[in-house]
């Protein structure tokens, strides 16, 4: 994994355990941009931030875990962006990851 998204890993891999789980992306990007000076570039709609959440995502579905960027949700909705699910039905897609989202709240994270 990138070091990007190994710093996104660690920062989402804690969330779970919160009474609020889910992060906005631009909130996601600020404790990036604070996390040290290799990611003062990233900005909510950084394409290198949507990449890095795609590799957080392919290393938990490697690891049988659930998708931690399930977490990460627009501001004005409360959910992904539409490039969370790319196949079906608007329903469909928010069905899924709802879904996705109990699964992680249930789901435990290894530190990398």
């Amino acid at each position: 994994m990138s070091p990007l998204a190994r710093a996104v890993y660690e920062l989402l891999r804690l969330r779970p355990a919160e009474a609020e789980p889910r992060i906005t992306y631009a909130e996601l990007a600020r404790q990036l941009r604070t996390s040290g000076e290799a990611f003062e570039h990233i900005f909510p709609r950084s394409r290198e931030l949507y990449s890095a959440l795609d590799e957080v995502g392919a290393h938990c579905r490697r690891r049988g875990l659930a998708p931690l960027p399930a977490l990460v949700v627009r501001a004005d909705s409360k959910r992904p962006g539409a490039a969370y699910y790319t196949a079906g039905t608007r329903g469909e897609a928010v069905a899924a990851w709802r879904r996705d989202l109990e699964a992680v709240r249930q789901t435990a994270y290894p530190p990398l």
